[in-house]
């Protein structure tokens, strides 16, 4: 059988997975810290919808960055500019109106939905000084 060499495109793994392996658990962790710190300081269910609305959104953000700047990579430079653009608006956008909808319908902390947009960057600066972007990796 002759190979065209689509085949192992297709089987290719992620560049940008090893990074996201390394952001979800501890962007999870550090959700739940911040629900606690929330918890202590007076309880509302509405810290808890906003904790887990924020955390689920960062990462359906950055799995779509990632496919983004992947496919980006592979584009000719103006087309990629627009296809990042793009990206950036439409997760900060997305971000704006789950704020506005959480607290408009009193369902969910505007806080609890911002603090883990920041995790990521956080947990890669950590992860860079301390090395553990190297047990991400296969």
């Amino acid at each position: 059988m002759k190979n065209d060499g689509k085949a192992d495109t297709c089987r290719e793994e992620s560049v940008i997975r090893p990074l996201l392996r390394i952001i979800y658990p501890y962007g999870g962790v550090m959700t739940a810290v911040c629900w606690l710190v929330m918890v202590l300081s007076g309880f509302d269910w509405r810290d808890l919808t906003g904790c887990v609305i924020g955390y689920g959104y960062m990462c359906l953000c950055y799995e779509y960055l990632g496919r983004t700047c992947e496919r980006a990579v592979r584009c000719e430079r103006k087309r990629a500019e627009r296809m990042m653009r793009s990206c950036y608006f439409l997760r900060f956008g997305g971000l704006m109106a789950l704020c506005l909808l959480g607290e408009q319908t009193r369902t969910a902390n505007f806080i609890g939905i911002i603090l883990p947009q920041f995790f990521p960057r956080m947990i890669l600066t950590y992860a860079q000084f301390c090395g553990e972007r190297k047990k991400g990796r296969r």
